[in-house]
């Protein structure tokens, strides 16, 4: 066997050596060009000597008709166990055979993609039996009106949620927008972590005008509590004697503000805050339930749905958004 055909050929220990040698090369050199606009004339050489190496090992593999022994299969399954290791340093070796590349950017999605999997997973093993048959009951009854149920994560702000999902379905070509809502708060960005809710107890009225024309994809499920909370506060004498009685006959005497920064805090929404945001938005929001169907705003226009589940969760009551079918 000459030695031209020696280099052609390497055993799995000898790719095992050289590929990690061309990877931890390759990080390193990936790492100085990362704020250049082009690859260094030294990265395109060792990608080039990596395509070689992979070359050179498959066409061994072929020729050996793809066999492997056992010690060999479990080094490489490790090796392919190490995947994710190697991804966190920005570079993944797939399958032993090619090179790639992974942006902070997609590392971000993946691990997004798996919180909402493991969330998904944590929502379907909290529903609870007699709540399956309350969502199917009440997904027949839609049914009957050619609606159907969207689901709305059940994460606390699943009011919110189905508020936002029905506007974003339902309305557009809008004359405000999030720039607007940031010029009356004279701020260049918006968080609840930053509203002090006293500021509007004690200070003018805040202008809610625009939010009957205002464009859905600038709201968020935070803007929503924050302007919730605020027309509240702000209109005590329409809302008061509602407060009061989800706290009992004797009220503490800060009862009403309390109420108003809990919204704020992150509790969970109810018909109170429906129907301010009705007042809100200029709309016309009607809730299903398996018992009946309410409507808050009957002078506005658009109309909006969402329905209400007593028991569907563990946690209890929830909202979810309702579509045409």
């Amino acid at each position: 066997m000459d030695g031209g055909e020696n280099e052609a050929r390497i055993s799995y220990h000898e790719y095992k050596r050289r590929l990690k040698k061309l990877t931890e090369e390759i990080k390193k050199e990936k790492k100085k060009t990362i704020n250049k606009n082009k690859n260094s004339d030294n990265l395109t050489k060792l990608e080039e000597e990596l395509s070689k190496l992979n070359a050179m090992y498959n066409l061994g593999n072929a020729e050996d008709g793809g066999e492997m022994n056992n010690s060999e299969k479990q080094k490489d399954h490790d090796s392919e166990a190490n995947i994710h290791e190697d991804m966190k340093d920005g570079v993944t070796t797939t399958e032993l055979y090619s090179y790639n590349a992974v942006s902070k950017k997609a590392l971000r999605n993946i691990k997004r993609t798996q919180r909402k999997e493991m969330e998904i997973e944590k929502i379907e093993q909290s529903r609870s039996k007699i709540g399956e048959l309350e969502y199917d009951e009440l997904a027949e009854c839609l049914k009957k009106v050619n609606k159907t149920i969207h689901p709305i994560a059940p994460d606390g702000n699943c009011l919110y949620e189905s508020i936002l999902h029905q506007l974003r379905q339902r309305v557009s070509g809008c004359k405000y927008h999030e720039e607007d809502f940031l010029n009356l708060l004279h701020e260049d960005r918006f968080s609840l972590d930053s509203v002090n809710l006293r500021d509007y107890q004690n200070g003018g009225l805040f202008d809610f005008r625009i939010f009957s024309d205002f464009d859905p994809q600038g709201l968020s499920s935070d803007i929503l509590r924050f302007l919730a909370a605020v027309y509240i506060l702000q209109n005590e004498e329409q809302f008061v004697h509602f407060v009061y009685a989800t706290e009992g006959d004797e009220p503490a005497a800060d009862t009403y503000f309390c109420y108003c920064e809990a919204i704020i805090k992150g509790v969970y929404g109810s018909e109170i805050e429906i129907n301010a945001l009705s007042k809100i938005l200029k709309k016309k929001i009607t809730v299903y339930d398996v018992n009946m169907k309410i409507s808050y705003g009957e002078e506005h226009e658009t109309e909006l749905f969402i329905c209400f589940h007593h028991k569907l969760y563990a946690l209890g009551k929830h909202y979810n958004s309702v579509v045409d079918m």
